[in-house]
């Protein structure tokens, strides 16, 4: 009992130097929770045989920690073991109810209870514990060297005592690393076989883990339980009285609101907007803060110059990182992708364009004027599975640029007249391939007249397939004889 004694003062005085004072601004982890137990060790007796040995020991159990707002806590604890126990002795012992029964071993199963207060002390993660209250061996069956079993069963359930001292590492939480040493009164002599005038004892070392749950909740983080909070919502890192209330800042050099002592930005100009670390905001995240950035959208990780602009290498006003020609040179507009721009889309840059009006689908020089064609056509074919979509008589698009052109040599020609023949291959019936040819040749005369050429200028004529001008047993030669011909005819 002196030592347990001597234990639990050890703790009370631990107390007194390490804790906090009684305040609801501090609440120690163990407040109000519940711990399940399950803890594996060694068993050490020391009873009547002269040789002790090692046995195992399994325990498992309940304990719940009262409420405090020091580092110091109490709580009871109620658990359950079962163990071994076993010794030798060079002199034979007369063990059971025969006194002709020697043995020079024992080896003892057993199951113990234990109820008690518990005392913890938290040192910021690091709990070192004292428990101790009364222990009942409430059931034992010691055997002799020969595996005899000496009792049937315990004769007398006795209450003794016993106390603990161990210590539990939080490993996350809801979740604690535990390991103890016991001592253990058994309140029976009766352990070992051998009944004397010394009661029997033993010793444990057990490790085992504690699932942890309850507990008294602080939402703002602010060390001031909920229960006790006046401001349940203060920000992050203010300082608070008791009560959960933001304390009144003394120092404050800068005067933005933050403390100097948490102000890890202590010389920010008067009537900027800061964080909460008394920094300026930078609400890009460029390194720039807002009041000195005149580019305060920059995209993320977008490289910036000392305004928090964008670079832009080659000043065209696109910034690199979007950029698709970041070498255009100086004074030369650009699109929004930072390319010199071409109006007429020649594929000829305007500054470079001395034809800045070239009509669209025109062949162009370097200098991006139209390649004029010296000699005007008498005849023009064009063929039909590049200017028709296949069984219809409806122009593609690339067959419209090629009339475009068409057009315009017949414009520049005013006096000249065309015919246009449709012509088809030989598949199909005769009929079909005559109206298709004809309305094939109706459809591009009517492009050209919507391009400005006069009616009056233009025939149209369905020929079918009674002019072919290639073999129309080969794919080539039905390809060559699907065409429409365009003649100049004065």
């Amino acid at each position: 009992m002196k030592i347990l004694s001597t234990f639990l003062i050890f703790f009370v005085f631990q107390n007194f130097l390490f804790a906090q004072t009684n305040r609801v601004d501090y609440i120690n982890p163990l407040n109000k929770t519940f711990h399940i137990t399950f803890n594996g060790g060694v068993t050490y007796p020391l009873v009547d045989f002269t040789t002790s040995k090692f046995g195992f020991y399994s325990q498992s159990g309940l304990e719940y920690f009262f409420s405090s707002y020091s580092a110091g806590i109490f709580g009871i604890k109620l658990t359950g073991g079962y163990g071994q126990l076993s010794g030798k002795s060079k002199t034979g012992l007369m063990i059971g109810d025969s006194p002709a029964s020697l043995s020079t071993e024992f080896n003892t199963k057993f199951l113990d209870g234990k109820f008690g207060l518990v005392y913890a002390l938290d040192l910021g993660g690091f709990i070192p514990y004292f428990w101790g209250g009364g222990n009942s061996v409430f059931w034992f069956q010691p055997k002799d060297i020969n595996g005899s079993i000496v009792y049937a069963k315990q004769r007398d359930i006795v209450i003794s005592y016993f106390g603990e001292l161990g210590f539990k590492i939080m490993l996350a939480d809801g979740l604690s690393l535990n390991f103890a040493g016991s001592y253990n009164a058994s309140g029976t002599d009766e352990l070992d076989g051998y009944v004397s005038m010394k009661k029997d004892i033993y010793f444990g070392g057990t490790i085992g883990i504690s699932i942890i749950f309850g507990g008294v909740k602080d939402s703002d983080n602010d060390g001031v339980a909920d229960d006790f909070d006046l401001c349940p919502n203060t920000p992050s890192g203010i300082t608070v009285d008791e009560l959960g209330c933001p304390i009144k800042i003394v120092l404050d050099d800068d005067e933005d609101g933050i403390s100097n002592e948490f102000d890890k930005c202590p010389n920010t100009p008067r009537n900027v907007i800061i964080d909460k670390n008394g920094c300026p905001i930078d609400s890009d995240g460029d390194f720039i803060p807002d009041y000195l950035d005149k580019c305060p959208n920059t995209a993320k990780d977008t490289p910036v110059n000392s305004d928090g602009c964008p670079l832009d290498s080659d000043a065209d006003g696109v910034a690199d990182n979007i950029d698709v020609c970041p070498n255009t040179p100086s004074g030369v507009l650009v699109d929004e992708k930072g390319c010199p721009k071409d109006t007429d889309g020649d594929g000829v840059a305007d500054y470079l364009d001395k034809c800045l009006n070239t009509p669209a689908g025109d062949k162009v020089d370097e200098f991006g004027c139209t390649i004029v064609i010296k000699e005007e056509p008498k005849e023009i074919i064009l063929q039909g599975m590049t200017t028709f979509e296949s069984s219809k008589a409806t122009l593609i698009e690339s067959a419209k640029i090629e009339l475009s052109k068409i057009a315009k040599v017949m414009l520049e020609n005013p006096q000249t007249k065309w015919r246009i023949e449709g012509h088809t291959d030989s598949q199909g019936s005769a009929r079909f391939n005559k109206k298709l040819s004809k309305d094939r040749a109706i459809a591009v005369m009517n492009y050209l007249v919507g391009l400005g050429i006069s009616s009056e200028r233009l025939t149209a004529a369905g020929m079918g397939e009674d002019y072919p001008i290639a073999d129309n047993s080969t794919e080539e030669g039905k390809q060559q004889n699907r065409r429409v011909v365009i003649t100049r005819i004065n």
